[in-house]
Protein backbone atom coordinates (compact mmCIF):
# COMPACT_ATOMS: atom_id res chain seq x y z
CA UNK A 1 0.00 0.00 0.00
CA UNK A 2 1.39 3.41 -0.56
CA UNK A 3 -0.57 6.60 1.26
CA UNK A 4 -0.55 9.73 -0.98
CA UNK A 5 -1.64 12.72 -0.07
CA UNK A 6 -2.18 14.15 -3.65
CA UNK A 7 -3.35 17.51 -2.66
CA UNK A 8 -6.40 17.41 -4.67
CA UNK A 9 -8.52 19.99 -2.23
CA UNK A 10 -6.31 22.58 -3.11
CA UNK A 11 -6.47 24.58 -6.24
CA UNK A 12 -3.43 25.06 -8.30
CA UNK A 13 -1.72 28.70 -9.17
CA UNK A 14 -3.68 30.93 -11.80
CA UNK A 15 -2.58 31.37 -15.08
CA UNK A 16 -0.07 34.20 -15.37
CA UNK A 17 -1.04 36.68 -18.06
CA UNK A 18 -0.07 36.36 -21.05
CA UNK A 19 2.74 38.09 -22.33
CA UNK A 20 3.36 37.10 -26.19
CA UNK A 21 0.48 36.70 -28.75
CA UNK A 22 1.63 33.21 -29.38
CA UNK A 23 1.41 32.07 -26.11
CA UNK A 24 -2.30 33.98 -26.14
CA UNK A 25 -3.70 31.77 -28.77
CA UNK A 26 -2.59 28.48 -26.96
CA UNK A 27 -3.96 29.87 -24.11
CA UNK A 28 -7.28 30.28 -25.47
CA UNK A 29 -6.98 26.99 -27.64
CA UNK A 30 -5.97 25.20 -24.36
CA UNK A 31 -9.24 26.67 -22.18
CA UNK A 32 -11.34 25.93 -24.91
CA UNK A 33 -10.28 22.38 -25.61
CA UNK A 34 -10.52 22.00 -21.90
CA UNK A 35 -14.59 22.73 -22.03
CA UNK A 36 -14.93 20.48 -25.17
CA UNK A 37 -14.69 16.47 -24.51
CA UNK A 38 -14.59 15.84 -28.51
CA UNK A 39 -11.27 17.67 -28.85
CA UNK A 40 -10.50 17.49 -25.25
CA UNK A 41 -10.43 13.57 -25.07
CA UNK A 42 -8.28 13.03 -28.34
CA UNK A 43 -5.37 15.85 -26.64
CA UNK A 44 -5.52 14.23 -23.30
CA UNK A 45 -4.71 10.83 -25.04
CA UNK A 46 -1.96 12.69 -27.28
CA UNK A 47 -0.30 14.36 -23.75
CA UNK A 48 -0.32 11.21 -22.10
CA UNK A 49 1.53 9.02 -24.58
CA UNK A 50 4.01 11.98 -24.64
CA UNK A 51 4.07 12.17 -21.08
CA UNK A 52 4.54 8.41 -21.31
CA UNK A 53 7.48 8.67 -23.38
CA UNK A 54 5.46 6.23 -25.04
CA UNK A 55 7.22 6.75 -28.35
CA UNK A 56 10.55 4.52 -26.77
CA UNK A 57 7.67 1.81 -25.78
CA UNK A 58 7.01 1.54 -29.19
CA UNK A 59 10.73 1.46 -30.68
CA UNK A 60 11.01 -1.32 -27.87
CA UNK A 61 7.53 -3.42 -29.02
CA UNK A 62 8.81 -3.21 -32.71
CA UNK A 63 12.17 -3.96 -32.52
CA UNK A 64 11.10 -6.76 -30.52
CA UNK A 65 9.15 -7.59 -32.80
CA UNK A 66 11.37 -7.69 -35.75
CA UNK A 67 13.50 -9.68 -33.79
CA UNK A 68 10.66 -12.60 -32.73
CA UNK A 69 8.72 -12.57 -36.14
CA UNK A 70 11.44 -14.67 -38.27
CA UNK A 71 11.56 -17.52 -35.34
CA UNK A 72 8.12 -17.30 -34.97
CA UNK A 73 7.70 -17.50 -38.36
CA UNK A 74 9.61 -20.75 -38.64
CA UNK A 75 8.12 -22.05 -35.42
CA UNK A 76 4.57 -21.61 -37.03
CA UNK A 77 5.46 -23.04 -40.51
CA UNK A 78 7.46 -26.22 -38.62
CA UNK A 79 4.31 -26.92 -36.52
CA UNK A 80 2.18 -26.89 -39.06
CA UNK A 81 4.33 -29.32 -41.28
CA UNK A 82 4.60 -31.54 -38.64
CA UNK A 83 0.72 -31.35 -37.40
CA UNK A 84 -0.85 -31.34 -41.65
CA UNK A 85 1.52 -33.16 -43.55
CA UNK A 86 -1.42 -35.15 -44.62
CA UNK A 87 -3.51 -32.05 -45.17
CA UNK A 88 -1.64 -29.91 -47.80
CA UNK A 89 -3.90 -27.90 -48.80
CA UNK A 90 -5.26 -27.29 -45.39
CA UNK A 91 -1.61 -26.00 -45.01
CA UNK A 92 -0.91 -24.07 -47.43
CA UNK A 93 -4.06 -22.17 -46.63
CA UNK A 94 -2.74 -21.53 -42.82
CA UNK A 95 0.74 -20.52 -44.02
CA UNK A 96 -0.94 -18.16 -46.73
CA UNK A 97 -2.58 -16.94 -43.64
CA UNK A 98 0.83 -16.09 -41.71
CA UNK A 99 2.40 -14.04 -44.33
CA UNK A 100 -0.88 -12.35 -45.01
CA UNK A 101 -0.06 -10.45 -41.55
CA UNK A 102 2.86 -9.04 -43.57
CA UNK A 103 1.54 -7.12 -46.50
CA UNK A 104 3.86 -6.37 -48.91
CA UNK A 105 6.83 -7.93 -47.85
CA UNK A 106 5.33 -10.98 -46.26
CA UNK A 107 5.32 -12.54 -50.23
CA UNK A 108 9.07 -11.86 -49.80
CA UNK A 109 9.84 -13.08 -46.80
CA UNK A 110 8.56 -16.87 -47.81
CA UNK A 111 10.24 -16.12 -51.64
CA UNK A 112 13.37 -14.83 -50.26
CA UNK A 113 14.29 -16.00 -47.28
CA UNK A 114 12.64 -19.56 -47.64
CA UNK A 115 11.29 -19.55 -43.99
CA UNK A 116 8.74 -22.17 -45.41
CA UNK A 117 11.29 -24.64 -46.81
CA UNK A 118 12.92 -25.48 -42.95
CA UNK A 119 9.43 -27.37 -42.43
CA UNK A 120 8.31 -30.82 -41.84
CA UNK A 121 11.09 -32.31 -40.14
CA UNK A 122 11.59 -32.82 -36.32
CA UNK A 123 15.09 -30.95 -36.18
CA UNK A 124 13.22 -28.35 -37.56
CA UNK A 125 10.70 -28.42 -35.38
CA UNK A 126 12.58 -28.47 -32.03
CA UNK A 127 15.06 -25.18 -33.84
CA UNK A 128 11.83 -23.22 -34.72
CA UNK A 129 10.15 -23.75 -30.98
CA UNK A 130 13.88 -23.07 -29.52
CA UNK A 131 14.36 -19.79 -31.72
CA UNK A 132 10.83 -18.77 -31.15
CA UNK A 133 10.84 -19.06 -27.52
CA UNK A 134 14.35 -17.05 -27.34
CA UNK A 135 13.30 -14.48 -29.83
CA UNK A 136 9.37 -14.45 -28.58
CA UNK A 137 10.94 -13.59 -25.23
CA UNK A 138 11.97 -10.29 -25.97
CA UNK A 139 8.93 -9.19 -27.38
CA UNK A 140 6.61 -10.59 -24.68
CA UNK A 141 8.46 -9.12 -22.19
CA UNK A 142 8.03 -5.67 -23.43
CA UNK A 143 4.38 -6.07 -24.42
CA UNK A 144 4.28 -6.69 -20.39
CA UNK A 145 6.32 -3.65 -19.91
CA UNK A 146 4.43 -1.31 -21.99
CA UNK A 147 0.92 -2.27 -21.10
CA UNK A 148 1.76 -1.80 -17.02
CA UNK A 149 3.81 1.26 -17.86
CA UNK A 150 0.58 3.10 -19.69
CA UNK A 151 -1.42 2.02 -16.81
CA UNK A 152 0.48 2.97 -14.19
CA UNK A 153 0.81 -0.11 -12.31
CA UNK A 154 3.27 0.52 -9.52
CA UNK A 155 6.64 -1.55 -9.91
CA UNK A 156 5.86 -3.25 -6.58
CA UNK A 157 2.88 -4.57 -7.58
CA UNK A 158 3.81 -5.92 -11.56
CA UNK A 159 4.23 -10.22 -11.53
CA UNK A 160 7.47 -11.47 -10.11
CA UNK A 161 10.18 -13.29 -12.13
CA UNK A 162 8.24 -16.64 -12.91
CA UNK A 163 4.83 -15.06 -12.88
CA UNK A 164 6.22 -12.91 -15.64
CA UNK A 165 7.76 -16.06 -17.76
CA UNK A 166 4.40 -18.09 -17.68
CA UNK A 167 3.01 -15.06 -18.63
CA UNK A 168 5.59 -14.98 -21.69
CA UNK A 169 5.11 -18.39 -23.04
CA UNK A 170 1.57 -17.94 -23.08
CA UNK A 171 1.90 -14.92 -24.64
CA UNK A 172 3.68 -16.42 -27.21
CA UNK A 173 1.37 -19.20 -27.73
CA UNK A 174 -1.66 -16.61 -28.53
CA UNK A 175 0.29 -15.21 -30.54
CA UNK A 176 -0.74 -18.30 -32.86
CA UNK A 177 -4.64 -17.11 -33.19
CA UNK A 178 -3.34 -14.09 -35.46
CA UNK A 179 -3.44 -16.76 -37.99
CA UNK A 180 -6.75 -17.71 -37.43
CA UNK A 181 -8.50 -14.23 -36.94
CA UNK A 182 -6.70 -13.64 -40.72
CA UNK A 183 -7.94 -17.07 -42.00
CA UNK A 184 -11.30 -16.40 -40.72
CA UNK A 185 -11.53 -12.94 -42.55
CA UNK A 186 -9.87 -13.88 -45.68
CA UNK A 187 -12.35 -16.97 -45.89
CA UNK A 188 -15.45 -14.68 -44.89
CA UNK A 189 -14.66 -12.57 -47.65
CA UNK A 190 -14.02 -15.39 -50.02
CA UNK A 191 -17.58 -16.98 -49.15
CA UNK A 192 -18.90 -13.15 -49.84
CA UNK A 193 -17.83 -12.61 -53.41
CA UNK A 194 -18.95 -16.48 -54.14
CA UNK A 195 -22.67 -15.36 -53.42
CA UNK A 196 -22.09 -12.50 -55.62
CA UNK A 197 -21.36 -9.39 -52.80
CA UNK A 198 -17.23 -8.79 -54.46
CA UNK A 199 -15.67 -5.66 -54.05
CA UNK A 200 -16.52 -2.94 -51.57
CA UNK A 201 -18.74 -5.59 -49.97
CA UNK A 202 -16.39 -8.16 -49.31
CA UNK A 203 -14.40 -6.27 -48.09
CA UNK A 204 -16.95 -5.12 -45.39
CA UNK A 205 -17.77 -8.75 -44.60
CA UNK A 206 -13.64 -9.41 -44.11
CA UNK A 207 -13.06 -6.33 -42.16
CA UNK A 208 -16.53 -6.81 -39.69
CA UNK A 209 -15.45 -10.65 -39.38
CA UNK A 210 -11.60 -9.72 -38.57
CA UNK A 211 -12.32 -7.11 -36.38
CA UNK A 212 -15.13 -9.12 -33.98
CA UNK A 213 -12.33 -12.46 -34.24
CA UNK A 214 -9.52 -9.59 -33.31
CA UNK A 215 -11.05 -7.88 -30.04
CA UNK A 216 -11.57 -11.47 -28.65
CA UNK A 217 -7.81 -11.98 -29.35
CA UNK A 218 -6.28 -8.32 -28.15
CA UNK A 219 -8.72 -8.65 -24.93
CA UNK A 220 -7.27 -11.76 -24.33
CA UNK A 221 -3.78 -10.35 -25.00
CA UNK A 222 -4.12 -7.25 -22.85
CA UNK A 223 -5.39 -9.39 -19.97
CA UNK A 224 -2.47 -11.65 -19.90
CA UNK A 225 0.31 -9.21 -20.54
CA UNK A 226 -1.32 -6.50 -17.97
CA UNK A 227 -0.96 -7.00 -14.33
CA UNK A 228 -4.05 -8.51 -12.14
CA UNK A 229 -4.75 -4.36 -10.89
CA UNK A 230 -5.98 -4.10 -14.43
CA UNK A 231 -9.92 -4.56 -14.92
CA UNK A 232 -10.30 -6.56 -18.07
CA UNK A 233 -13.45 -4.94 -18.52
CA UNK A 234 -11.29 -1.09 -18.89
CA UNK A 235 -9.27 -2.73 -21.49
CA UNK A 236 -12.42 -3.62 -23.64
CA UNK A 237 -12.45 -0.52 -25.40
CA UNK A 238 -8.17 -0.66 -26.49
CA UNK A 239 -8.88 -4.19 -27.26
CA UNK A 240 -11.51 -2.84 -29.91
CA UNK A 241 -9.96 0.48 -31.21
CA UNK A 242 -6.69 -2.26 -31.54
CA UNK A 243 -8.65 -4.71 -33.75
CA UNK A 244 -10.37 -2.27 -36.14
CA UNK A 245 -7.16 -0.35 -36.81
CA UNK A 246 -5.53 -3.64 -37.39
CA UNK A 247 -8.13 -4.76 -39.94
CA UNK A 248 -8.13 -1.58 -41.43
CA UNK A 249 -4.35 -1.50 -41.91
CA UNK A 250 -4.69 -4.75 -43.33
CA UNK A 251 -7.16 -3.82 -46.10
CA UNK A 252 -5.17 -0.45 -46.84
CA UNK A 253 -2.47 -2.61 -47.61
CA UNK A 254 -4.04 -5.23 -49.40
CA UNK A 255 -5.90 -2.08 -51.45
CA UNK A 256 -2.30 -0.69 -52.18
CA UNK A 257 -1.46 -4.08 -53.17
CA UNK A 258 -3.37 -4.54 -55.83
CA UNK A 259 -3.50 -0.71 -57.50
CA UNK A 260 0.10 -0.06 -56.91
CA UNK A 261 1.97 -3.24 -56.20
CA UNK A 262 0.34 -5.18 -58.73
CA UNK A 263 3.01 -5.61 -61.13
CA UNK A 264 6.40 -4.73 -58.82
CA UNK A 265 8.95 -7.26 -57.49
CA UNK A 266 11.28 -7.36 -54.81
CA UNK A 267 10.46 -3.66 -53.24
CA UNK A 268 14.73 -3.75 -52.83
CA UNK A 269 15.93 -7.02 -52.12
CA UNK A 270 16.11 -8.61 -48.56
CA UNK A 271 17.12 -4.33 -47.38
CA UNK A 272 13.62 -3.78 -48.47
CA UNK A 273 12.33 -6.51 -46.61
CA UNK A 274 13.69 -5.46 -42.97
CA UNK A 275 12.43 -2.11 -43.67
CA UNK A 276 8.96 -2.78 -45.08
CA UNK A 277 8.74 -5.12 -42.18
CA UNK A 278 10.10 -2.66 -40.20
CA UNK A 279 7.56 -0.09 -40.87
CA UNK A 280 4.88 -2.27 -40.50
CA UNK A 281 5.24 -3.75 -37.44
CA UNK A 282 5.95 0.09 -36.02
CA UNK A 283 2.78 0.88 -37.77
CA UNK A 284 0.97 -1.72 -35.90
CA UNK A 285 2.08 -1.44 -32.39
CA UNK A 286 1.94 3.02 -32.74
CA UNK A 287 -1.99 2.30 -32.88
CA UNK A 288 -2.23 -0.08 -30.22
CA UNK A 289 -0.32 2.00 -27.99
CA UNK A 290 -2.34 5.13 -28.56
CA UNK A 291 -5.43 2.36 -28.49
CA UNK A 292 -4.14 1.71 -24.59
CA UNK A 293 -3.23 5.41 -23.87
CA UNK A 294 -7.00 5.86 -24.83
CA UNK A 295 -8.15 3.35 -22.82
CA UNK A 296 -6.25 4.79 -19.55
CA UNK A 297 -7.79 7.97 -20.20
CA UNK A 298 -10.98 6.64 -20.52
CA UNK A 299 -10.98 4.55 -17.46
CA UNK A 300 -9.54 7.12 -15.21
CA UNK A 301 -11.29 9.83 -16.82
CA UNK A 302 -8.02 11.82 -17.07
CA UNK A 303 -8.95 14.48 -19.03
CA UNK A 304 -8.93 17.30 -19.36
CA UNK A 305 -5.57 18.06 -19.72
CA UNK A 306 -3.82 21.35 -19.95
CA UNK A 307 -1.55 22.15 -22.51
CA UNK A 308 -0.10 25.07 -21.15
CA UNK A 309 0.75 25.20 -17.16
CA UNK A 310 -0.21 26.63 -14.87
CA UNK A 311 -2.55 25.95 -14.07
CA UNK A 312 -3.05 21.74 -13.48
CA UNK A 313 -6.66 20.66 -14.01
CA UNK A 314 -7.63 17.87 -11.73
CA UNK A 315 -6.92 15.44 -14.38
CA UNK A 316 -3.51 16.52 -14.32
CA UNK A 317 -2.94 15.87 -10.50
CA UNK A 318 -4.20 12.44 -11.15
CA UNK A 319 -2.26 11.67 -13.95
CA UNK A 320 1.41 12.89 -12.02
CA UNK A 321 0.01 11.30 -8.78
CA UNK A 322 -0.16 8.07 -10.62
CA UNK A 323 3.08 8.35 -12.52
CA UNK A 324 4.56 8.70 -9.09
CA UNK A 325 2.93 5.81 -7.55
CA UNK A 326 4.42 3.55 -10.41
CA UNK A 327 7.65 3.87 -9.70
CA UNK A 328 7.49 2.75 -6.12
CA UNK A 329 9.45 -0.95 -5.46
CA UNK A 330 9.15 -1.61 -2.22
CA UNK A 331 5.76 -2.26 -0.05
CA UNK A 332 7.19 -0.18 2.50
CA UNK A 333 7.42 2.90 0.49
CA UNK A 334 5.04 6.11 1.32
CA UNK A 335 4.47 8.32 -0.80
CA UNK A 336 3.11 12.09 0.49
CA UNK A 337 2.50 14.30 -3.01
CA UNK A 338 1.18 17.52 -2.65
CA UNK A 339 0.41 20.15 -5.08
CA UNK A 340 1.57 24.10 -4.45
CA UNK A 341 -1.10 27.00 -3.56
CA UNK A 342 -1.07 29.84 -4.91
CA UNK A 343 -0.01 31.53 -1.68
CA UNK A 344 2.73 28.94 -1.85
CA UNK A 345 4.16 30.54 -4.93
CA UNK A 346 4.15 34.12 -3.02
CA UNK A 347 1.41 35.29 -6.00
Amino acid sequence: MIDTDDGRADHGPEAVPPSNPIERIVRRFDSWQQRHTVIGFPVAVIKKFGDDEAGNLVSLLAYYSFLATFPLLLAFTAVLGVALRSHPELHQKAVNSAFAEFPIVGGQIHDQLGVETFSGTLPSLMIGIAGALIGGRGFAHAMQKTLNTVWAVPKVDRPGFFPRYVRTVTLLLLLGLIVVVTGAAGTAAGIAESLGFGGLPARIVSLAVGTTLGFGFFLILFRVAASGQVSTRSMMLGAAISALGWQILLTAAGIVIAHQLRHAQAVAGLFGVVLGLLAWLALQVTVIVYATEADVVRARHLWPRSIVQPPLTEADRAYYTDALRAEAQRPEQRLQIAYRTKSDTGQ
